[in-house]
């Protein structure tokens, strides 16, 4: 999946927005170079020693810093989305979040992106060129300026100590890691921007409080009408890798100071679940990597694979807070293990279809995902399902759903036709999927069905081929125990799945490229 904030996409970057609000986006390796003077002198050197003081790094290479104004960054933006992202690369990323119910169909995300951009950005770095940018109009830079700084010269110190480039950080795909998915590489944004953010803040404590008064009166006035309209994945992704970093890297912090800090560069955590979850970091829970079967000879002509990636435990809560509320779809999502998700299209028929596999760490987090999505699928349609057996479920409506679960594992199919889904649910059938084990032992291959969620014995295989459960078995009003559903067979009833902190700051978003 593109991840946008994906910053999203045509961008990567390490952004400070002023007042700790900053998006990522991928700098370029060539950009123009700006008009106005460079950040030189007393003032900036000061800053720069006091955040080599607080971060305990020094400086070890060349780099530049220079001012740009709001213009040229707007000019700097459209030459980058004309180089770096089409209007093809855009419409398949909207594409994708469609899929998961995230966006419109029509939504004009390459234009939205270049207006937000513009609005939010108050700096970068980029770690191709060495280069770090302050955003301003002011011939004379002040408070925000500084502070933009200290967070940009953070990227830089970073860049020469852990080489941002080799963990993935770069315009260059040659020099990007290749097994390293869009989860993994948020959750090391994330990293990369709590770590700043967390070394602006000690900065921001140096100062004298009629300085942070005046910060915080220039923070707060900053125009936010763009980002205040954004679509809630596009906000929520840009803030994750700040607001979520932040909080990460202060547990970091508080358990081992700032060599702990460093120690994540080195080792950085694999997914957004040891993000949100720092104890998985320190426990070493590496997600469960899972692999699904080519489908395009399976759905028939004019079928094409558009993303397929790892959604995460964050974009997971992302596409269920858009039907539950924060608690049940956090709840839901926090015993995540591992997933794969794939989308395809139909552009003569203007149809999608979804294929999202997850593996939970246990069957009672399983079940509770289950629950959560069940509330999730009936608000989407409307009504409960219109058929459901032991461990299966089917919506209809415009389109359909189908949600399978047996003993850790959950598979969600959506598409224009139970004909279709027929077809999907054979090719899984047949073996063609697989879950690989994860460094930390967990299940992998195909699971026995232990019985505990009364599914057929032999596990998902044994029943992911037959037919769906026939019309008279359907649950009326929702009450699944008189259909067999989660609660006949021992699954709470209700749970759910399916995709950049929130204190002034902002960098990743819904499934989209990297």
């Amino acid at each position: 999946m593109r991840k946008l904030g994906i910053a999203l996409l045509v961008l990567l970057v390490l952004a400070c927005s002023a007042g700790a609000v900053a998006l990522t986006w991928m700098a370029a390796r060539q950009i123009a170079q700006p008009t106005r003077p460079t950040l030189a002198g007393p003032t900036f050197d000061s800053v720069a020693q006091t955040v080599e003081e607080i971060r305990g790094l020094r400086a070890t290479g060349p780099y530049t810093r220079s001012l740009m104004t709001p213009a040229e960054l707007r000019a700097y933006q459209e030459q980058k989305f004309e180089k770096d992202y089409t209007p093809e690369e855009a419409r398949q990323d909207v594409l994708t979040l469609a899929a998961f119910d995230l966006l419109p169909r029509d939504f004009p995300l390459r234009d939205f992106l270049l207006e937000l951009y513009t609005e939010r950005i108050a700096g970068f770095y980029d770690p191709d060129t060495k280069q770090f940018f302050v955003i301003s109009e002011r011939e004379q830079p002040g408070i925000v300026e500084r502070v933009t700084f200290a967070h940009e010269y953070a990227h830089l110190l970073q860049d020469q100590h852990f080489d941002l480039v080799a963990l993935g950080f770069t315009d260059d795909e040659a020099k990007r890691p290749k097994d390293v998915d869009d989860d993994a590489m948020l959750a090391r944004r994330a990293v990369v921007e709590g770590d700043a953010t967390l070394t602006e803040l000690f900065y921001l404590n140096r100062l004298p409080s009629a300085e942070r008064r005046e910060w915080l009166r220039a923070v707060q006035s900053q125009p936010s009408e763009v980002f205040d309209r954004a679509p809630r994945v596009i906000r929520e992704g840009l803030t994750f890798p700040y607001e979520a970093g932040l909080t990460f890297v202060q547990a970091l912090y508080e358990r081992g100071g700032w060599e702990a800090v460093n120690a994540a560069f080195r080792d950085p955590p694999a997914s957004t679940e040891q993000i949100l979850h720092p104890e998985k970091f320190w426990s070493r829970e590496a997600p469960v990597r899972v692999t699904l079967p080519p489908l395009t000879d399976t759905l028939g002509s004019g079928w094409r694979l558009i993303d397929e990636n790892v959604l995460g435990e964050f974009y997971l809560r992302v596409v269920l807070e858009e039907r539950l509320d924060r608690s049940q779809a956090e709840e839901a999502a926090a015993g995540w293990g591992g997933d794969r998700y794939a989308v395809y299209w139909n552009e003569a028929a203007g149809q999608d279809f979804l294929v999202l596999e997850a593996v939970w760490d246990s069957e009672d987090e399983a079940r509770e995902f289950v629950e959560a999505y069940r509330d999730y699928a009936t608000a989407r349609y409307g009504r409960s399902p219109v058929r459901e057996s032991p461990g299966q479920a089917l919506w209809s409506g415009t389109d359909v759903l189908w949600l399978e679960w047996n003993n850790i594992r959950t598979w969600i199919l959506r598409g224009p036709t139970e004909e279709l889904i027929r077809r999907v649910r054979a090719q899984f059938r047949r073996g063609s999927w697989e879950v690989l084990r994860a460094a930390d032992g967990r299940p992998t291959g195909p699971v026995e069905d232990s019985g505990s969620c009364s599914c057929p014995a032999g596990g998902p295989s044994a029943h992911a081929g037959a037919d769906l459960p026939p019309p008279e078995t359907a649950a009326e009003g929702g009450d699944m125990a008189r259909a067999g559903g989660p609660a006949a067979h021992g699954l709470p009833e209700g749970a759910g799945g399916a995709g950049p902190v929130e204190h002034a700051s902002a960098g990743g978003a819904g499934p989209v490229r990297r």
